[in-house]
């Protein structure tokens, strides 16, 4: 007679418990259910307990079944109901914080290179040669260039007398010049060169007619056809714009002067990584790294430059990207880099921020229509409330959906994506950030590894693994999964074939982990705190 998989499994799971017998009958009960179990019931256990986990984490599975009875009970918010939120730190959280930098320098005495050590772990502090770097100028872009300077100019070997302007229009070839008496001035010569940049003589600098002053050459190019500007400049130079634009150089009359060294080297380390466009390396905006020109230059962030010379973080000898933002909130966010608690956030003004938002402008920024609720279903675990929002859920009338935390942020124009909702508990589950590994904090403490939903590492057990590790680390029992089969196949129709097989899954399941559980002699994982 043919009998089908699913049968199988059953008989195959409940066959031991039955026919064991002897002195020992006990014992050899739960090894043979424990040895059967692997086989005969890992898939469909998996298959249930993920619906269980989305089922009892509030998880996105669409509005079909048992969510949807869930959805159509939920009232719609009011547009103007207020929401509020407070969370920790400002930008994304990934590198290295600003101002726990300078919480490291000024309070804790580190130097830079103990700063840039503990941001970005697994990589070298080495001296290189950097050269050069062309940055395109965004606030430019579809423009031709007008430019001046207070001294010579030559463009392609033509000469420029100083006071004069050039304008440079991008050709498939190079660029039409058009030489002017002074910005908007009648012209004086026009032609055409094959090398559309525009530099200045003796170490003068150019000015954008109407715009910014910068050192270097500008030249322009074509993207698609559409104009382009471009500053081909020193690093050092570069950065002596750059410092100013990302940090504060007042800093160093504070007893942070370390915090502006440690800036001059993740900016260079992360200009010398970038490589955006063929026409140019990276941009002057907040996308790469604010730059100005040499409308910001100051004194205290050009010593920091001079000093850091050459000084880069690699990795197998390469620059690394070293992204960095304002405030860490006490943790940095992983990503490239290890996460690291951040004690000298401390320092920070908006370490700790309280934001309101409405339910219309929830519904707006997700396009969910009227909002019915928003729920943080997954953090990362590191520091305060849980850490990160990873995924949040956001139900309206017209659809639910599931948005990342920078999502959120971004959204919703929050300072970062650590952040509590008043009247939430804590998510249902926790998404470690990932990685390289987390690496201990400034006191030499080790984090937890791979935190679980309770916050607390996991206890690691022996060299096997079974259902209990798999669905017992995401904090179900057996009764749990029969609850959710029970759950999952009245929505379906428990006399449909679909909420039969349901239920008759969540049977061999919840059978199969009471099962290894008693082989294993263990109780089943606590629960954590609702």
């Amino acid at each position: 007679m043919h009998r089908s998989p699913l049968r199988n499994a059953l008989r195959a799971v409940r066959r031991p418990l039955s026919t064991a017998r002897g002195p020992d009958a006990s014992r050899r009960r739960r090894r043979a259910a424990a040895a059967k179990l692997s086989a005969a019931v890992s898939a469909p256990m998996l298959a249930v307990a993920a619906v269980a986990v989305s089922v009892t984490a509030g998880g996105a599975g669409g509005t079909d079944g048992a969510a949807a009875a869930h959805l159509d009970t939920v009232p719609v918010v009011d547009a103007q109901t207020v929401f509020t939120l407070r969370g920790h730190g400002h930008g994304h959280g990934r590198g290295m914080g600003q101002w726990g930098a300078y919480g490291y320098a000024k309070d804790h005495g580190w130097s830079a290179e103990q700063i840039i050590g503990h941001y970005y772990g697994g990589t070298e502090l080495q001296r290189i040669d950097t050269g050069g770097i062309s940055v395109r100028l965004m606030g430019l872009d579809g423009e031709d260039l007008s430019v001046t300077s207070d001294g010579p100019m030559t463009v392609d070997g033509h000469e420029v007398p100083a006071g004069a302007a050039v304008t440079l229009r991008p050709t498939p070839g190079g660029a039409d010049v058009t030489v002017t008496q002074g910005c908007g001035g009648a012209p004086t010569d026009s032609f055409a060169v094959g090398d559309p940049r525009v530099s200045p003589a003796g170490g003068a600098k150019l000015t954008v007619c109407g715009g910014n002053t910068y050192r270097g050459d500008l030249g322009v190019a074509l993207d698609g056809g559409a104009p382009r500007t471009v500053n081909h400049v020193g690093m050092a130079d570069y950065l002596r714009g750059v410092l100013p634009e990302e940090i504060s150089a007042g800093w160093a009359d504070k007893g942070a002067g370390e915090a502006l060294r440690a800036q001059a080297i993740a900016a260079r380390s992360y200009a010398a990584a970038e490589d955006r466009y063929a026409y140019a390396e990276t941009c002057d905006t907040q996308a790469c790294q604010v730059y100005g020109g040499t409308a910001e230059e100051d004194p205290r962030t050009d010593a920091a430059v001079a000093d850091t010379a050459g000084m880069v973080v690699t990795r197998g000898g390469q620059p690394v990207a070293t992204e960095f933002s304002a405030s860490t909130g006490g943790w940095t966010a992983g990503g490239d880099f290890p996460a690291v608690e951040d004690a000298g956030d401390t320092a920070s003004p908006v370490h700790d921020w309280t934001q309101t938002v409405t339910a219309q402008q929830v519904s707006e920024a997700f396009g969910v229509g009227p909002l019915q609720e928003m729920t943080v279903t997954a953090r990362n675990g590191l520091g305060a409330d849980g850490g990160r929002v990873v995924t949040m859920r956001v139900v309206g009338a017209d659809k639910t959906v599931e948005v990342s935390g920078p999502e959120v942020r971004t959204g919703l124009g929050l300072k970062s994506d650590w952040f509590t909702i008043d009247g939430q508990g804590p998510a249902a589950s926790v998404i470690p950030p990932e990685s390289s590994g987390l690496i201990p904090d400034s006191s030499g403490v080790l984090p937890p590894a791979v935190p679980d939903s309770s916050g607390q590492a996991p206890e690691s057990g022996g060299g096997e693994s079974g259902p209990l590790d798999i669905v017992g680390g995401a904090g179900l029992t057996a009764e749990d999964i029969r609850r959710a089969a029970d759950a999952l196949s009245g929505a379906m129709g428990a006399d449909s074939k679909l909420g039969s097989a349901i239920d008759a899954i969540g049977g061999v399941a919840a059978d199969g982990l009471q099962a290894y559980t008693d082989a294993r002699g263990e109780g089943p994982p606590e629960q954590p705190e609702p």
